[in-house]
């Protein structure tokens, strides 16, 4: 800041003004414009992403709607792990920080990007996620097996087809037979989805449900239903609200964002990694842990999972005071 003088006259000259009008808005109004621009994110950078694809991998434009029926082709599956990669940048990394812009605020305060949990919270995180895996499995299990009314069966059926087009695509993605491969995939399936879906739902959106329920807990488990609702996968619903929920509470808990970023790339990462190294056969395998629920899995699974929870709250005592939540 300047102070300009002479013996008649002063006036000063501000840096840049900051952009606030969000900050004392009605939360379900910032809930919408937080859709908004997630929305306006994925369109613009998404047809400028997929215009860059162009040159890059000698595509024609015309054709790129065409890639899903030529998956055999490497090629086609290296456009199509760009065009997701861009998407995800687009829907959940950028939004958040244009969020933040909006409202005013600083982005370290704000997320908890300052702040770390301690060694005993962060051990906990690991054991948490991987013994995780049978009672995902289970939950995986009994949701893939709801079955419609008779009346709804039209329904259910077009909800089958989309989750197993989503899993072939992911079987897909998931073969690697470089280590470029793997590197990649780590990327787009770990790394960027973690960041940037913990930043959007976590960061952003429980904090705001939070505000508008006036109740931690309500607002955890609607961020965790609508994360959950956003992958638009039925018959994986509920072990991925499950998951939703389960982010919130780590984030509400230790106040950084850093620590469900870790639980999420953890629960991705290990997905790829299993495929990397085990096969697609084995990694099947993997899945069928604790998913009767008949086996000794899913209740060490649930036991350590309960006694990684308690070690990690115990740790940490930080109670979730986010700018946002008491803005």
């Amino acid at each position: 800041m300047f102070i300009l003088a002479d013996k008649n006259i002063k006036f000063r000259i501000a840096g840049p003004m900051k952009i606030s009008f969000l900050k004392h808005t009605n939360p379900f109004l910032q809930i919408l414009f937080m859709i908004f621009i997630m929305l306006a994110s994925f369109l613009i950078f998404s047809f400028l992403g997929t215009l860059l694809a162009v040159p890059l991998f000698h595509v024609n434009l015309l054709n790129l709607a065409n890639l899903m029926n030529d998956m055999g082709n490497p090629g086609n599956v290296r456009v199509l792990k760009y065009l997701q990669a861009v998407q995800s940048i687009a829907l959940f990394v950028v939004p958040p920080f244009l969020f933040i812009f909006f409202y005013g605020g600083s982005s370290s305060r704000f997320f908890g990007f300052n702040k770390g949990a301690g060694l005993y919270a962060w051990l906990a995180i690991v054991f948490l996620m991987v013994f995780l895996v049978p009672v995902n499995n289970f939950l995986a299990q009994w949701n893939g097996n709801i079955s419609f009314p008779e009346s709804l069966a039209g329904l259910e059926k077009v909800l089958r087809n989309m989750e197993n087009n989503a899993d072939n695509l992911t079987k897909i993605f998931l073969k690697m037979d470089t280590t470029g491969s793997y590197v990649v995939n780590m990327l787009i399936i770990a790394i960027i989805p973690a960041l940037g879906e913990e930043l959007t739902f976590r960061g952003i959106f429980q904090p705001l449900f939070i505000r508008w329920t006036k109740n931690i807990h309500a607002g955890i488990l609607i961020t965790g239903f609508f994360f959950s609702f956003f992958h638009f996968q039925f018959f994986g619903f509920f072990p991925r609200w499950l998951l939703g929920v389960l982010f919130g509470y780590l984030y509400y808990w230790s106040g950084t964002i850093w620590v469900p970023v870790l639980a999420h790339f953890i629960n991705n990462g290990l997905a790829v990694t299993a495929y990397w190294i085990m096969g697609a056969e084995n990694v099947e395998k993997i899945d069928q842990l604790g998913a009767s629920g008949q086996d000794l899995t899913l209740y060490t699974g649930l036991l350590v999972v309960g006694l990684s929870l308690y070690v990690f709250y115990r740790s940490t005592q930080v109670k979730g005071k986010h700018p946002i939540n008491t803005a």
